[in-house]
Order: C-alpha cells, then sequence, then structure tokens
C-alpha cells in the first residue's frame, strides 16, 4: 500500500511540474475593445498563466517593417489579459503585438495586427452591425460573415447580443466565436452587449462586458453617439438602466444617434411573440414597447437588435405610426449564424423590408448623410437607404 501512494503522490507530482513547465499558448488569439480617439485595449487568452505586455508604435512612412517601438505592461501570472493602450494620436493607424511570458521564461508572440484610433468628430468612418453569431446549428456562418466584413474595412463593429449558443459553456467562446472571428476582431474594435443566450454567464463578462461592469453605456464616434444596453435586464421606467439610457440620450449633442440592444420592439416573427400559425402576435417585445416613445423624444435615428433570426427593417415611425418626415428606423438583424426563422404570414403596418438568409449590417456615416447596406452571406447587398440631416 505504501508504494502505492508513493506512485500516486509521484503522478501528482509530475503533473504539477508539467503545468509549471508548460509552454503557454493562445486559448483566445488577440482582439480589441474600446476604441478611442486617444486608446485602445487589446485583450488575449493564454493556456497557462502569463505575464503580458503589448508591443506598438505608429505606421510610419517607407518603413521596412512595423515599428513596435511602445510597450504597454499587462498583468503578472494571470490567464486573460487586458492591455490598455494609451497617448495614442486620433484617426492614427498603429501596429501592435501581444506578447505572454511564462513563470519558465517562454516567450509567447502574437502575429503583428494594424488597427486604427478613433476618427475625428467631422471625419467619415464606417461600421459593421453584427447579432445572433451563435454557432448553432450553423457553426461557420459566423466565421463566414465576419470575413465579408473585414472587405469592407469599417472603423469598428457593434454585436447586438447572442454571441454564443450558452454564455456558460467555455468551448462556445474558445471554439467557435473567438476562432471565428479573431481575423476581424484583431484589427477593428468590437462594441457588444449580451443576449439571453448569454445567460448573463461570467464569460460574457470576463471577454466582452464593459470594463467598469456598466449594464447601460455609451460611446461617442465621430459624429454619432452609439447607446448600448442589457435589454435581459429590467428597462421599465423608474429602473436604474431606464434613468441611465435617458440621462445619456438627453445630454447627447451628437449629429447622430443610434441605439443597439438585444430584443426587439418591433418585429413580425411567426412565433417568438405570439405563435401566428394559430394565434395574433404582440410584434415585438411587450417589456420594450415603452422604450420607442423614449427614442422617439430624444430622436434617436437607428436602433439595431437580433434575438429573431431574420431581417426586417421598419418604416421611420413616431408615436406608433409610419412617419417619414420625423420617423425612427428600427431594425432586425439577427441573422449572423442561428438558425433562421420565418416572419408570420401577414404583413405588418410598420415593415418596410423583409429578408430570409444570413446577413450582418453595414453603416457609412459622412456629415449629414447615413449610408445603409444590408449584406448577405454571399456579399450581395439584398437592401439599402440614405438617411439625409
Amino acid at each position: 500500500m505504501k508504494n502505492t501512494f508513493n506512485f500516486i503522490g509521484l503522478i501528482i507530482l509530475c503533473q504539477q511540474l508539467a503545468f509549471a513547465t508548460e509552454r503557454p499558448s493562445f486559448v483566445v488569439k488577440p482582439y480589441l475593445q474600446w476604441s478611442t480617439q486617444t486608446q485602445m485595449t487589446v485583450k488575449w487568452e493564454t493556456s497557462a498563466p502569463t505575464n503580458g505586455f503589448v508591443e506598438y508604435g505608429k505606421a510610419m512612412f517607407d518603413a521596412k517593417s512595423p515599428s513596435l517601438s511602445k510597450k504597454a505592461m499587462g498583468k503578472d501570472n494571470v490567464l486573460l489579459q487586458t492591455v490598455n493602450l494609451d497617448g495614442l494620436e486620433p484617426e492614427t493607424e498603429y501596429f501592435y503585438r501581444a506578447v505572454s511570458v511564462s513563470t519558465a521564461g517562454d516567450t509567447l508572440r502574437s502575429p503583428i495586427y494594424p488597427f486604427k484610433t478613433a476618427v475625428r468628430a467631422d471625419s467619415p468612418f464606417a461600421f459593421a452591425v453584427f447579432s445572433d453569431t451563435q454557432g448553432v446549428p450553423n457553426p461557420t456562418v459566423w466565421g463566414e460573415m465576419a470575413k465579408i466584413a473585414e472587405k469592407e474595412r469599417p472603423n469598428f463593429a457593434i454585436h447586438s447580443g447572442d454571441q454564443v449558443d450558452n454564455g456558460h459553456d467555455r468551448s462556445n467562446w474558445v471554439g467557435q466565436f473567438f476562432p471565428q472571428g479573431q481575423q476581424f476582431m484583431s484589427k477593428y474594435a468590437m462594441f457588444a452587449v449580451p443576449g439571453n443566450h448569454e445567460n448573463d454567464a461570467p464569460n460574457y463578462h470576463n471577454y466582452l462586458g464593459h470594463p467598469d461592469g456598466l449594464r447601460c453605456y455609451s460611446f461617442v464616434y465621430g459624429n454619432t453617439e452609439f447607446f448600448m444596453f442589457d435589454s435581459n435586464q429590467d428597462v421599465s421606467k423608474g429602473t436604474e438602466i431606464y434613468k441611465k439610457l435617458e440621462a445619456d440620450l438627453a445630454k447627447s449633442t451628437a449629429k447622430w444617434k443610434i441605439v443597439s440592444h438585444h430584443h426587439p420592439i418591433y418585429s413580425s416573427d411567426d412565433d417568438d411573440y405570439g405563435n401566428t400559425r394559430v394565434a395574433k402576435s404582440t410584434l415585438g417585445s411587450p417589456k420594450l414597447a415603452h422604450l420607442a416613445p423614449l427614442y422617439e423624444k430624444y430622436n434617436v435615428d437607428l436602433v439595431f437588435y437580433g434575438h429573431v433570426h431574420t431581417y426586417e427593417r421598419t418604416w421611420p415611425l413616431r408615436d406608433n405610426k409610419v412617419n417619414l418626415d420625423n420617423g425612427t428606423i428600427y431594425m432586425t438583424l439577427g441573422g449572423c449564424g442561428g438558425g433562421l426563422e420565418r416572419p408570420s404570414s401577414w404583413r405588418s403596418w410598420f415593415t418596410n423590408k423583409l429578408f430570409l438568409d444570413h446577413h450582418y449590417g453595414y453603416v457609412r456615416i459622412v456629415n449629414g448623410e447615413l449610408h445603409f447596406q444590408g449584406i448577405d452571406i454571399r456579399g450581395n447587398v439584398f437592401d439599402q437607404f440614405v438617411l439625409k440631416k
């Protein structure tokens, strides 16, 4: 028996030594978040705890190789690194590389990636809109959509939730969402909100959540302000999220105002808000219907959401009626991976355009013009419009 215990002890010791000397590898390769004119956040995860830092530098004319003359330090002995690059110049091209060093001295370096800081207030810019990239039952759609979006060279992306099928299942993140999206996300920052499939899991908050844990936040890019919040929470009048959202909208001076959350206010889906095969539909989430007057009060231009795995664009709406001159457009863009859903057989009064296939949204803004395109999985434009101010 004594020999048996000694043998077991030897196995445990060997396992501990193997872990201690394991050469680190990337579990999640570097990706970008929280882009501003002067700051960028780089995140990555390794297979063993490491000390991390980012080497970076401005793109130079006639350079023989990328300049990585600056260094920003991360944390010591952690798996998930979050490194903020501060003091950057607005609307400027940079290169960066993530570096992790194990306790044994093994060094892991990522490839060198490009990024560009946020544009000045009067500069044109573009962004992609993703939602419902969950990989069931279509595990490769998100990767295809990310590749198509990358061809347009947007400045950044927003994601309206359901990044994965089960937020508690880490394999959904490290085996599906990040591997398929990393090529895009290594170059373009992504601003996200959670969907119901994230289940408010720590994985979401660790990987994509707001750095201060906010359930409702806004950010300015160019001449546009984006208002992002978690619609899985109680957002009824008087709640903290509602008050924060209204306060942010009220103080905004941006030319364009865009909102993103997960659940639809207006939807023609056949069974999410009432089974239209046998009954009537509420035509959207009753829990969010009170937000439409709030958006209209503060002249929100576009509202992006997902949840329903289809594409739907409303007419401009105000006071629950079509108002072509002074309305808010609501858009369901739930086609980045989840199983496609069909609209009701009855046409809704608010519907302008429906489309049933995988897709993402592409937006360009210059001064008083906003150009939108819906782009499908083959790269074809299936819907487009222009707003002018």
